[in-house]
């Protein structure tokens, strides 16, 4: 008999159809709760008054979540408390065994509660867990002692795990692709290390991932399944497992039990066959999660700046423009939003991302003289030391500001110190690294102001006229 007869032989269709129906949410939210309140009542059933209440509550809570179609009036989408209860009377959900005092008390159906556990399943997961199932199943088969006794029950006892086995990668490779998921849709650097840290590398990692690359699959499966075959071409095996399922089955005829012995060996030998398949899924699905977070991170570093509105409108408007054009059929003219950043380097060139290396003649190298003296080294060193004190590095910038001590309503360009060594040189530096990401500092200046068509005089500063600017401390 099929799944399906099976279940619809004493369940009724409307006992399902409660949970398609338009007010299906509510109803699951309403039978969880009445099996909570059940559950701590210690058999005693519930009554009428508190049914409707929980109903009522209910839909006072989740009726606004609720979409419904369009050509409902109100009257027609408006669900009352008696309704849902009457409805689930109707369904079996809940069932009213009669009494001999005449009180009306109510309890959930068992059915309801084995469907109930199923949901709560399906809605709160378990973690991703690897166990030793497999390991198991290859240990069992390569046994030689193991089909001796008992062949058969040695046979299903590694379809079983095989099948438990299966099912646990299957959860791994799902819960990867749920986190990949949740990476791409977080919007925050902080979220994105949650995912990978607190979710991937503790939950599936460190324990799913890292236990099944211990097991060596492509090494193990080979053998056990040899060693399978070997089973199968054994006369003495076969007979002895037709022997057992005999003693448990005596109507069988003994066509009927050569079949089945077959289909148990066939069955366990296509399982086996899908493990290594399904653990490269994994191993695809892990590789895939890995690239999809380098990925993510960069963006969101690039996002995350302080130009992060100019970044993001530029990646908007590429997407939206030019959802599915490949990067080498992008037309010359892009029509892109102008960028108030000091370089962008991702569109370089609309041939390819790719940039070949540049081929180089091969060039002779020149002799140093042979002569030379004490002058020409400490020249050298003077020039080398010259070089590197005037060299403006984001280093640099970054201990120029803290030397100016900013305050957190900022430092304006009029009332920058001048008695500081080498000032001018480090506010040139302080200007040119003003949009890196290794900066502590910001630099706000109406040059970022499209809406000022005339720009403010320039301060007077030690002689020397500077376009009007404020440095502030960079939020972290």
């Amino acid at each position: 008999m099929s799944l399906s007869q099976q279940i619809f032989r004493d369940t009724p269709s409307r006992f399902f159809a409660v949970l398609t129906w338009r007010y299906g949410r509510l109803y699951i939210d309403a039978l969880d709760k009445i099996e909570s309140i059940q559950r701590h009542r210690h058999g005693v059933g519930l009554t009428r008054p508190e049914l409707i209440q929980v109903c009522e509550d209910i839909i006072c809570n989740g009726i606004d979540d609720i979409e419904l179609p369009e050509e409902l009036d109100e009257e027609q989408s408006r669900i009352t408390a008696p309704e849902m209860l009457r409805q689930m009377l109707q369904s079996e959900w809940l069932e009213e065994p009669k009494r001999s005092d005449y009180q009306r008390v109510y309890y959930l159906d068992s059915r309801a509660e084995l469907l109930l556990e199923c949901l709560r399943r399906m809605a709160y997961p378990e973690q991703v867990n690897f166990t030793d199932k497999l390991h198991l199943v290859c240990s069992r088969i390569m046994d030689k002692d193991a089909f001796d006794k008992h062949p058969l029950a040695d046979l299903e006892a590694c379809t079983d795990n095989l099948r438990y086995g299966l099912q646990e990668l299957r959860s791994m490779q799902q819960g990867m692709a749920s986190l990949t998921q949740r990476q791409l849709r977080s919007d925050s650097i902080k979220e994105n290390l949650a995912v990978l840290y607190d979710d991937f590398s503790e939950n599936i990692g460190q324990r799913a991932y890292k236990s099944l690359i211990a097991l060596d699959i492509p090494v193990r499966i080979p053998l056990a399944r040899e060693q399978l075959n070997q089973i199968h071409g054994n006369p003495t095996i076969i007979a002895k497992m037709e022997l057992e399922l005999k003693k448990r089955h005596p109507e069988l005829t003994d066509k009927e039990v050569a079949t089945r012995v077959q289909t148990a060996l066939s069955d366990t030998s296509n399982m086996l066959d899908s493990v290594e398949p399904q653990a490269e899924a994994v191993d695809r699905r892990a590789a895939d999660f890995a690239r999809r977070s380098f990925a993510r991170f960069r963006y969101l570093q690039e996002v995350s700046s302080g130009r992060r509105a100019e970044v993001r409108e530029l990646f908007e408007t590429v997407n939206e423009r030019y959802m599915e054009c490949k990067i080498n059929a992008l037309p010359e003219d892009l029509e892109l939003p102008s960028l108030k950043i000091p370089a962008v380097s991702l569109l370089a060139g609309i041939d390819s991302l790719f940039k070949p290396r540049t081929i180089r003649a091969k060039g002779e190298p020149v002799p140093l003289e042979d002569f030379y003296d004490d002058d020409d080294s400490f020249y050298a060193l003077e020039e080398m030391s010259n070089n590197i004190n005037s060299s403006l590095t984001t280093l640099r910038a970054n201990r120029f500001f803290q030397d100016l001590d900013v305050g957190p309503d900022g430092l304006e360009s009029k009332d920058i110190p001048t008695d500081l060594d080498q000032w001018m040189l480090n506010t040139v530096g302080l200007l040119l690294h003003s949009d890196t990401l290794e900066s502590e500092y910001e630099v706000d200046t109406p040059r970022d102001e499209s809406t000022h068509d005339i720009l403010p005089e320039p301060d007077l500063v030690d002689d020397i006229l500077l376009d009007q600017f404020t440095i502030q401390p960079k939020a972290r």
